[in-house]
Order: structure tokens, then C-alpha cells, then sequence
């Protein structure tokens, strides 16, 4: 039988590393989180050519947008494979899972993700603003840390037992996660298709302009010029998408991936905190409870100063992987939303909010 090593204090670096990666990838984002309300990552709208930080001006460390994407992005399902086959947290190397298993149609949701990620959107893109290499490898540390963790959690005993038999497919939580996976990852790509559809149709009009002024100059005559796009940043053209919830919210594409990103971690592990739906009065009487215990401060001083082997013991790594990426991009989201108000003024629509639908 399969024994958790988590609780025994033995040296075994997959082990460390596991317990390594746990902590700092829920710390790091958290402190990272209001620096970023500050700080604009150098990629996309934000490779800005005069930067007030002046490493991100040098031009010799702006990489290839698409290939350093498809890079930075490939690292997270390989280190995923390779944690779930040599499986930190068992004593020995387990068979593997059963193809019509819970716990593989999540492994191969996961897959899913990353296959559109790291190469079907990219490969689809039309072009792409290079971005600073410090934020290449800045991800791939993300998704070296996450891959890891997510394999290791999916060949442990928790998840063996957690998903390792059909009765999972009787729990709600399980089929209520799956379909917000889905719904979410649909939603993820058809908002990242209506942004693409843009960034095309500027490419056409730019290309039907060019042959327009060759074949003016061919007959030495005068045309007028193509109109200018609505907003061109590092040699890329920017313009204001329209349709299903952008009409809402500014970056759908985000609020989408959390929704995606929130089921997986509700069908895949418990949840990090205990809340009783016996009433609503239960049900509120327990989230606060939970809430409040969160900014315990010993708990805290525990979880930021104690051992990595101790940190946070009911957070799983689908629940860290949900709070990291929310950390991390809800500043971006709303710094873009910013931007978007800057750059368009009146044109923008004034009720759409920054990436929660009628929230912010």
C-alpha cells in the first residue's frame, strides 16, 4: 500500500522540491500581486520602447514573441509528465492509471490546456510583440514549478484515492468542476480567436494598402492612404474587440481561464477550506470562519517562516495553480483595462468592467 511520505521527515529531493514549489508558488504571486499594479511586465501592450526601468530598453534582450511563447509555454506539460511517472510522493513507481480513470481524463484535461496553449494558439497567431527575456524565463519557472507540482499531486496517494475509483463520477463537485473546465477552456479560446480576428484583419488591410500604393506609384498617381488603425504598440495593432463578454468585461479571455482553471480544482482535489451547506446560515457561518482563520497570524507567521513540509497542508496544487494565475494576472487585466480607456477615450465603451462581469 502506498505510504505519504509528506509526513515523514527523510531526505528525498523530489520530495523537497515538491514541498519547495508548494509554498513559494502561493507566497511569490501574493507578493507579487500589488508590484504589479505598479510594475508593467514587458510583453504585449507593455513592451513599450522607453521603459522607466532601463533593463527592459535593452533591445538585445527583447526575444521572438511566438517562439519564446511556444518555449516558455512546453515546459509545463513535460515537467508534468515527468513528475507523474516518477511519482515524489510514493515509495515506489506506481502503474499507471487506467485511461477511462478519473484521475486520466484530468491528467489529459491538463494536457488539453497546454496543447492549445503552447502550440495551437501560437501557431495560429498572425504575429506577436516580442517581449523581454526576464519574462520568458521568469515563466518558465512558473511552469517548471507548476508542472511539477500538478504531476506529483496527480500520482500521489491523496489523488489515487481522491480519484482512483468510478464512484468519483457520482460526485457532484466532480461533474459540476469538469463542465466549468470545459466551458471555460471554450471560452478561453473563442475570446483569444476574436483578438486574433483582429490582429488578421489589420494584417490584411495593411498588405491591401501596400499593393495600393505600388500599383499608385506604378502609374505615378496619387491615392489616398490607408486609414490608420486605432492604436499601434510595438509594431503591433491594437483594436477594441467586440462580442459575447466583451461586451462586458475588458479581458474575458482571462475571467475564462479562471473559470477553467476553478473547476479543474474543484473536480480534481477537496477544497483547501471546510464550508457546511446544511443552510445558508451554515454556509456563511463557515466561509467566514474560514475566511478569518486565513489572517490568523500565527498561522501565518507559521506558513511564511516554518518548513516547507508544513506549509498549508489541506492547499493542493490545483487550488495553488488557481490562486497563483489569479495573482498574477488580475493586475495585468486591470492595468490592460486602463490602457484600453487610455488609448480609445471616448470610444471605449464606459459600463464594460476589467475582467469580472459587473464586478471590476
Amino acid at each position: 500500500m502506498a505510504r505519504d511520505p509528506t509526513q515523514l521527515n527523510t531526505a528525498n529531493w523530489p520530495l523537497d522540491l515538491y514541498n519547495g514549489f508548494r509554498k513559494w508558488l502561493v507566497l511569490i504571486p501574493l507578493v507579487l500581486l500589488p508590484i504589479l499594479f505598479v510594475v508593467n511586465a514587458p510583453f504585449g501592450r507593455f513592451m513599450v520602447s522607453a521603459s522607466p526601468i532601463g533593463f527592459f530598453n535593452w533591445k538585445f534582450l527583447h526575444v521572438d514573441g511566438i517562439k519564446s511563447w511556444i518555449f516558455m509555454e512546453t515546459v509545463s506539460p513535460l515537467t508534468f509528465i515527468y513528475a507523474f511517472l516518477i511519482s515524489p510522493l510514493t515509495f515506489y513507481t506506481p502503474p499507471t492509471p487506467d485511461w477511462t480513470s478519473p484521475q486520466m481524463l484530468l491528467a489529459m484535461c491538463f494536457m488539453l490546456h497546454y496543447l492549445n496553449r503552447a502550440f495551437i494558439s501560437p501557431l495560429r497567431t498572425p504575429s506577436r510583440s516580442k517581449q523581454h527575456v526576464v519574462i520568458t524565463l521568469v515563466a518558465v519557472m512558473f511552469n517548471i514549478s507548476n508542472g511539477y507540482l500538478m504531476g506529483t499531486y496527480f500520482s500521489s496517494p491523496l489523488a489515487r484515492i481522491y480519484l482512483g475509483d468510478t464512484y468519483v463520477y457520482s460526485r457532484p463537485s466532480f461533474w459540476i468542476g469538469i463542465t466549468l473546465f470545459f466551458a471555460g477552456f471554450a471560452g478561453n479560446v473563442i475570446h483569444d480567436e476574436i483578438l486574433l480576428d483582429i490582429r488578421r484583419k489589420a494584417i490584411q488591410r495593411k498588405q491591401r494598402g501596400g499593393e495600393e500604393k505600388e500599383e499608385a506609384e506604378k502609374k505615378q498617381t496619387k491615392i489616398q492612404a490607408p486609414s490608420k488603425p486605432a492604436y499601434e504598440g510595438s509594431k503591433e495593432y491594437y483594436g477594441i474587440p467586440q462580442g459575447l463578454l466583451y461586451t462586458y468585461i475588458s479581458f474575458p479571455n482571462y475571467f475564462c481561464e479562471w473559470v477553467e482553471w476553478f473547476g479543474f480544482a474543484l473536480a480534481s482535489a477537496p477544497p483547501p477550506i471546510e464550508l457546511s451547506f446544511s443552510s445558508s446560515s451554515e454556509f456563511f457561518s463557515s466561509l467566514f470562519q474560514a475566511v478569518t482563520s486565513l489572517f490568523d497570524w500565527e498561522t501565518l507567521k507559521y506558513n511564511i517562516a516554518g518548513p516547507t513540509r508544513g506549509f498549508a497542508p489541506t492547499l493542493y496544487a490545483p487550488w495553488i495553480f488557481l490562486i497563483a494565475e489569479v495573482a498574477v494576472m488580475f493586475p495585468r487585466a486591470y492595468k490592460g483595462h486602463l490602457w484600453y480607456k487610455e488609448h480609445f477615450g471616448e470610444r471605449y465603451p464606459k459600463n464594460r468592467k476589467a475582467v469580472i462581469p459587473f464586478v471590476i
